[in-house]
């Protein structure tokens, strides 16, 4: 059962194909069960997200098999996210939790192809945490709430004679070099000919 609905106030509930304002929240007054997607009729996601597989058979080496009804447990994923593994066609699907809650609860009029944690709380699933995102936005909440920094401003060294640099442009500069070939030697995306690197 759900307890505490007051939480939803400021936002709109997708139920499958339907958007239920806080208003309406007595619609979410029992445990309710959404289709995953792309794997309807296998797995079901509830609003705690709660992955359950659903009743089926299927045909191992020639031989039918019983699934029954259970919920599946979650793991915590090397990115810090709580993930499940979804079974389909005799593949396993690494999925994210919190992206199955957003594909079923979370209204996405838009189309946005991401999720964000709003909170910045990679375990926060609660669904007024989640929102959805262009990449561009993505970007800019990760910088906003300081999960990502922009390493253009870290200080660069001279490894040779021991100088400092408060930029890669700075050292670039000084160096006559081009600034997208210096970002890139001390990113190791180029064989670095140079004895420049980031200051520790």
């Amino acid at each position: 059962m759900l307890e505490n609905l007051s939480v939803f106030k400021d936002i709109n509930i997708c139920v499958g194909s339907e958007i239920f304002p806080q208003k309406d929240s007595k619609v979410l007054s029992r445990k309710t069960w959404i289709p995953v997607k792309n794997f309807e009729g296998l797995y079901e996601v509830d609003i705690k997200g709660e992955i359950r597989s659903l009743d089926r058979e299927i045909t191992v080496n020639g031989k039918k098999r019983a699934i029954r009804e259970r919920v599946i447990k979650s793991r915590l994923g090397r990115g810090g996210y709580h993930t499940v593994v979804l079974s389909k066609g005799g593949k396993h699907f690494t999925k994210h939790i919190h992206r199955l809650l957003a594909e079923a609860f979370v209204k996405n009029s838009l189309n946005k192809p991401f999720v964000n944690h709003i909170n910045g709380n990679k375990q926060d699933n609660r669904i007024e945490n989640l929102e959805w995102v262009s990449h561009s936005e993505n970007i800019r909440h990760a910088y906003r709430i300081g999960l990502s920094h922009v390493s253009n401003n870290r200080k660069v060294i001279d490894t040779c004679t021991g100088k400092t640099f408060s930029s890669i442009k700075e050292a670039a500069k000084c160096y006559y070099l081009n600034y997208n070939t210096c970002r890139n030697y001390l990113r190791g995306k180029r064989k670095n000919k140079t004895c420049l690197q980031y200051k520790v």
